[in-house]
């Protein structure tokens, strides 16, 4: 057995739900106690902390974005800053941003496999890729940080509540799942009893770097340390900023031309018409203080905002992703 490799499998992922035996068999004669299915936040911080004592300093995680968070945040709570283990990806959730922007596509017993293999001939860390985690603090010192890869509020909140419909969930996969949020919550602006809801935003400050302030309604709020994202979609106008850059978009309520300005940012377009338009406000930063009463959500989670509603987005640790 390897014990500097472990595995992390979210068994209520999408694509975990079903009882793969040869995979567990597999996992359980390579890694033996390496191998762990936590369920809880407490079952998490164990495992991890057991990864420590043992030496491990590479995690294959089996799931979406949302098990990819969880253990990120364990891995930065238990783990050294300076020693934090390499990752793989194994996908498998709800979403997948972080897996596809990484280049990662094999999954079940033929990843296992491959990786062992790699393992074996000292091959695993030859293609690596570095991406900064988005760490979300709190002010209350006493609730520790989370780390992700991608936030939203305000519309983007109310579409992910659409989105963990359990109707969607259950009868469409991923990316029909997204295309019928994305169509229902474009089809709210149509009928006026959800119209003003939506377009009027939720009240927002949000003070970048230090150096600019704003605060007004926002009709959406987006930010990211990953670099691209699936079909070619990139809401964001800068997209070669370093890979250590925090990339942000703020819309404002009620703006105009937002079906053109969705069709162009959905394609990864950004026409000078909608750089010009001060109702869409994108740029980079390293740290952004958001005050919100509403709940933010970060890899598909949902948190809400503490007592005072504030919260700071900051660049993260580095995680190296070892693809296959």
């Amino acid at each position: 057995m390897n014990q500097n490799i472990a595995l992390i499998k979210n068994p209520v992922s999408r694509l975990n739900q079903k009882e793969d035996k040869e995979f567990t068999d597999f996992a359980l004669n390579w890694l033996g106690e390496n191998y762990s299915t936590p369920r809880t936040v407490d079952d998490m911080m164990q495992t991890l902390n057991r990864f420590v004592a043992t030496g491990v300093d590479c995690i294959i995680i089996d799931g979406g974005d949302g098990t990819i968070s969880h253990v990120m945040t364990a891995i930065y709570s238990c783990y050294p800053h300076d020693k934090l283990p390499s990752l793989i990806i194994l996908p498998s959730g709800n979403t997948n941003l972080i897996a596809k922007d990484i280049g990662f596509g094999i999954r079940g017993i033929n990843a296992l496999k491959r990786i062992r293999t790699l393992a074996e001939r000292q091959r695993l860390h030859f293609t690596v890729q570095h991406r900064h985690a988005l760490k979300i603090e709190w002010s209350d010192p006493s609730r520790p940080p989370v780390l992700g890869m991608f936030q939203g509020a305000a519309a983007f909140t109310k579409a992910i509540q659409i989105a963990h419909n359990p109707t969607i969930l259950k009868n469409f996969p991923h990316d029909g799942a997204v295309a019928i949020t994305i169509i229902t919550s474009l089809l709210k602006l149509f009928f006026s009893k959800t119209r003003d809801l939506w377009l009027n935003g939720n009240v927002c400050s949000f003070f970048i770097d230090e150096k600019k302030s704003y605060q007004e309604n926002c009709f959406l709020f987006l930010s990211t340390t990953l670099q691209s994202l699936s079909h070619g979609m990139w809401p964001f106008f800068n997209r070669y900023a370093g890979d250590d850059s925090l990339h942000y978009l703020n819309v404002k309520a009620r703006p105009p031309h937002l079906l053109a300005a969705c069709f162009a940012l959905l394609r990864g377009k950004t026409p000078e018409w909608l750089l010009n338009d001060p109702n869409y406000l994108s740029g980079t930063a390293n740290k952004i203080k958001l005050s919100i009463k509403e709940d933010i959500i970060l890899d598909g989670e949902q948190f809400d905002t503490g007592e005072d509603h504030c919260i700071l987005l900051s660049t993260g640790p580095k995680f190296s992703f070892v693809r296959l």
